[in-house]
This record gives C-alpha cells, sequence and structure tokens, in this order.
C-alpha cells in the first residue's frame, strides 16, 4: 500500500511540476534538425585535420596551434579564428559563447584544433603551481584527467555544433604485433572516455594513387566505423568509410 501511494504521489507531482513548465519533452524526430552535433576527428600530423574541420558551416576556429591557420585559411577563408594560449583562456571564450549566444550569432560551428594541445595546456597548468622542474607525481594525473574531463563537458554542452581535432596515437599488442590506433591523450584510458562525449568519432587518413593519366593523387578518407583495433564511432546515418570527407555534408546527413 505504500508502495502504490507513493508511486502515486510521485505521478501527481510529474504531472503538476509538467503543467508548471519545470521541464521540457520534445520529439526526437521532429528536433534532428535542431540538435547539435558533436564530431572528433584524428589523424596523423599533417593528414588534413584542419582542412577538414574548417569545412563546417559557419566555422569559429579555437586554435592552439598556430601552424593550422594556413590550413584554415586554404579550407575556409571566411572562416573567423581566435588564437588560444592557455587552456584558462579556451575555458573563458568557451564559457562566452555559452553565456553570451547573441555575440556569436554569426557562427554555427566550434572548431577546436586540437584538443591533443589542449590536454598539454591544462597540464603546463598544473605545473606552473609548482618549483620549476618538479616532477609531475601519480596524484596530479588524476587532477589532470578530471580538468580535461571538465573541459570537454564544457565543449558537449555548448548550444552549437562542434567539431574538435587531436592526434593520433598508436599501441603496439605485443602477443600479435597489431597497432591500435586511438585519439593521442596522456593517460590510457582519456581516449576512450572523452570519445562518449561525442556523438561520431572519425580517423583520418591519405592515400595515394598513381595514374598514367593523371599522376599522383592523393585521396582523404574518414573511418567512421571500422576494425576493433581503431577508435571509431559512428552516428546514423553516417558510418564506414566517407572518402574526400566534408564536414557541412556530414552535418546535413545526420540531422536530415
Amino acid at each position: 500500500l505504500e508502495c502504490v501511494t507513493l508511486s502515486m504521489q510521485m505521478t501527481t507531482t510529474l504531472e503538476v511540476e509538467n503543467k508548471m513548465g519545470k521541464f521540457q519533452i520534445i520529439n526526437a524526430g521532429k528536433n534532428r534538425s535542431q540538435t547539435s552535433i558533436k564530431g572528433l576527428i584524428y589523424g596523423d600530423s599533417g593528414v588534413g585535420k584542419s582542412f577538414l574541420a574548417a569545412t563546417a558551416p559557419a566555422p569559429l576556429v579555437l586554435l592552439t596551434e598556430m601552424n593550422g591557420q594556413a590550413s584554415v585559411s586554404h579550407s575556409n577563408p571566411k572562416a573567423d579564428i581566435i588564437h588560444i594560449t592557455s587552456a584558462n583562456m579556451l575555458a573563458a571564450v568557451l564559457r562566452d559563447i555559452d553565456e553570451n549566444p547573441d555575440d556569436y550569432k554569426k557562427y554555427q560551428t566550434i572548431v577546436i584544433d586540437s584538443l591533443t594541445e589542449t590536454q598539454r595546456m591544462i597540464k603546463d597548468r598544473i605545473l606552473a603551481r609548482k618549483k620549476e622542474g618538479a616532477a609531475f607525481p601519480i596524484q596530479d594525473w588524476g587532477k589532470l584527467a578530471s580538468d580535461m574531463r571538465a573541459m570537454v563537458r564544457r565543449i558537449r554542452n555548448l548550444k552549437k555544433d562542434v567539431i574538435c581535432i587531436c592526434l593520433l596515437e598508436f599501441e603496439i599488442e605485443e602477443s600479435t604485433g597489431i597497432r591500435h590506433l586511438r585519439p593521442a591523450f596522456d593517460g590510457r584510458k582519456t581516449g576512450a572516455e572523452i570519445a562518449q562525449y561525442f556523438n561520431f568519432v572519425g580517423f583520418l587518413y591519405a592515400q595515394q594513387q598513381t595514374n598514367e593519366k593523371t599522376g599522383t593523387t592523393v585521396t582523404r578518407s574518414l573511418m567512421i566505423e571500422g576494425p576493433s583495433r581503431v577508435m571509431c564511432k559512428p552516428c546514423h546515418p553516417v558510418s564506414g568509410i566517407v572518402d574526400q570527407p566534408n564536414i557541412s555534408k556530414i552535418f546535413a546527413q545526420i540531422k536530415q
């Protein structure tokens, strides 16, 4: 009887709260076009990650690596850039985008280039509080993971589409010699944990093809779904391998 009474009370409370507008129920299908997409792209240095990220619609690029500006300008001359010099500066920019959306109306996508460097900036911030030359103790690895998690959550919660890029790292399985590919982060479990905050995770790679008529050409491909040794994550209907990828087209497919 107590359980039935409690259930009735909870139902009544939910009905009252719903009528008062304390929470909002939306239909997933009808609001798909308004959903913010979060994507993570990783790959080797020079493979074209910055170039690809800049193909996102109306991007504002938060650039932690200055050499990426040339790729962004070639890919999308209309893109705007903010040069990020510290973890605190990145956090401040993200907070401003969240708290003052009218100032960023013209931007549909926030590009963060890169998360690998962002983690290094967070590590530098932790080390700055210590004496020069001090080692990075075990307890600070937990602090690094916690601060990085907080930064990625802030990125995920932005009410805009987001593309983050990072470098590639690989680990060779000793028993088989198989190479396992994943985003480059300090901390063994960090990459897998960060991936959960994104709708899709793609591995970008390039292949050279030689033809007698056209000569040597380079084809770039984005693996969004593949073998278990490659960390990736599909987002329906985008899956498998996307040749010559374009972020605007990928977003459109997901939202249509």
